[in-house]
């Protein structure tokens, strides 16, 4: 997905030193998905090249659907001609339009947060028990830093979903369609004086929407999808190609212009804060600085 530049990401951190040195140094953790306490993580069928119909009779009639042509069974799809006679070159030229998911995932790297600043169990599990910390950073300014990053909200499923590259090429190839077409559209509407052309504009922009969402929902279940046990974190995804074929972890620099806001746990040590307010000073400059605090009337934290 595109960053939001009114969206936060939230990255909960214990007491620990580890923590103050990627704060001072201005670098976020991110780890090959092997190294996850979840055994699931990548946990998707991946299919790739141009399915035989006898084989695989769903495959083949999804990428139909995704390419304009939607049929219950192979055979109504064959019949139609203006499908069959050029599907076999066009399925051809999409498949090579999808990324490699498979071979995609040694490279990756990923770093968790979350979307909630006041979610109890992130800061039990991840804050320590409100003796850690919790960094607000812009996405926008987290996304775009070196090398460039792509966010994504993970998806919380019963079962493992189906990754099809041909589809996403389909798809790929529908929205830059779209998009051409829009181009020329206007164009004919400017210097051509066609303006009964106007009324396809909005049809164009619906086929290139639906087209974008399709493929970001493939990029979720490629990279970001777990067990519904852990729906609780509401996890936002920060995906990084490291270009490594190894499974050790980098970090990544962000801007230190990117942290917005401190969230300190109330339990804290206060030896550690004393720590942490030194690096923010060196690090952040005047970066606001709030306490994460155990309500005295109801099981919910409040932020001031």
């Amino acid at each position: 997905m595109q960053p939001d530049a009114k969206r936060k990401l939230y990255k909960f951190s214990g007491p620990t030193e580890y923590a103050l040195q990627n704060l001072e140094n201005g670098v976020i953790f991110c780890q090959h998905y092997s190294a996850y306490n979840d055994p699931f993580e990548f946990w998707s069928n991946i299919y790739e090249g141009i399915p035989d119909p006898k084989v695989e009779p769903e495959r083949f009639l999804a990428a139909a659907s995704v390419w304009g042509f939607p049929a219950n069974s192979v055979d109504e799809l064959m019949a139609d001609r203006a499908f069959s006679e050029n599907m076999e070159d066009y399925f051809d030229e999409c498949q090579h339009y999808a990324p490699p998911f498979g071979a995609m995932r040694q490279g990756v790297r990923i770093a968790c947060f979350g979307s909630e600043q006041d979610n109890l169990l992130m800061w039990s599990h991840y804050g320590d028990g409100l003796r850690g910390f919790c960094l607000v950073f812009d996405e926008t300014l987290i996304a775009n830093a070196d090398p460039e990053g792509y966010l994504l909200d993970v998806a919380y499923l019963q079962a493992p979903p189906t990754v099809d590259s041909l589809v996403y090429g389909i798809a790929w190839d529908q929205d830059w369609f779209s998009q051409t077409a829009i181009d020329e559209t206007t164009t004919a509407i400017e210097y051509q004086g066609r303006k009964e052309l106007k009324a396809e504009i909005p049809m164009y922009e619906e086929a290139g929407a639906e087209a974008v969402r399709m493929m970001h929902d493939i990029w979720r279940h490629a990279f970001g999808t777990k067990p519904s046990e852990w729906s609780y974190e509401r996890e936002r995804r920060l995906l990084v190609q490291s270009g490594r074929k190894d499974e050790l972890p980098i970090l990544r620099k962000y801007p230190f212009e990117a942290i917005k806001q401190v969230v300190v746990g109330e339990r804290m040590p206060l030896e550690y804060r004393r720590r942490l307010e030194i690096v923010l000073s060196k690090t952040c400059g005047d970066v606001p600085v709030a306490t994460a605090s155990r309500s005295s009337s109801t099981y919910c934290l409040e932020i001031v």
